[in-house]
């Protein structure tokens, strides 16, 4: 038995030790086989997702926080972006360690497919709703679907959906409703292509900022008019880890 244990001690390690020279951890009985570690990213095909480790900040004062407005920069993103600082770093409230180019390429890893991108210069040529939209005024590309989990003080692992952090407000004849936020996200990968900068990840809009883009109105106009709920998110500094899941067509 002692014996037994010792090997099965050994073997432990050898697994840990592995892990960290991949750059990944095993998360237990997590919402995850593997974590990354800080600086590096999680590709699981078998899962088709990608997993970013990312903290948590209150961009205090920034559009949308705590407070109903209108925003193109996303909720989540890099700290880095075109070989430099993000440009929008301070405005996220998941800011992940890696460069967005880096996200990009595991989303295209496991499959996932831009099909219309822009410039943000192209994209603003593009603008707003009106009689003379066509298709290619919508970015596009194949749908993901995106979560943030991590583990709270008593041990135990929460996952939420990105869009439930945020609430929505719509018009309905003279009267304001609130509802949930309800974005169709697709991967159109413009910011990483066309080299923006920005280190968005998923915009609230139809923005060619970032990589992820809120679909369901053309490019920029109209946006919704959004309020994240800081009281749902983890303190500030606490380790997160954002899950990106691809619907990739084939």
């Amino acid at each position: 038995m002692y014996e037994s244990s010792n090997t099965l001690r050994r073997m432990g390690t050898a697994i840990v030790l592995m892990a960290l020279m991949t750059g990944v951890a095993k998360a237990g009985d997590g919402p995850a086989e593997q974590l990354p570690k800080p600086g590096t990213i999680v590709v699981d095909k078998g899962r088709s997702e990608v997993i970013l480790s990312a903290k948590v900040q209150f961009p205090e004062g920034k559009p949308c926080i705590n407070e109903f407005g209108e925003r193109v920069q996303a909720f989540a993103g890099c700290a880095t972006a075109a070989g430099g600082d993000a440009k929008m770093a301070a405005y996220f409230v998941f800011l992940v360690d890696v460069p967005t180019e880096d996200v990009y390429k595991g989303l295209t890893e496991l499959g996932c497919r831009p099909m219309v991108h822009y410039s943000i210069q192209e994209g603003r040529k593009r603008s707003g709703l009106s009689e003379k939209t066509v298709p290619e005024d919508y970015l596009q590309g194949d749908p993901v679907v995106l979560s943030v989990f991590w583990k709270a003080e008593n041990g135990e692992w929460v996952e939420k959906a990105y869009q439930d952090f945020v609430v929505e407000s719509a018009t309905v004849g003279d009267k304001k409703i609130e509802k949930p936020w309800t974005p169709h996200f697709v991967f159109h990968g413009s910011g990483a292509i066309h080299k923006s900068g920005t280190g968005c990840i998923a915009c609230p809009c139809d923005c060619p900022g970032g990589i992820i883009a809120d679909n369901r109105f053309p490019i920029y106009d109209p946006k919704p008019l959004v309020r994240f709920d800081m009281s749902k998110a983890p303190p500030v500094g606490s380790q997160v880890y954002v899950r990106i899941r691809a619907i990739a067509s084939r």
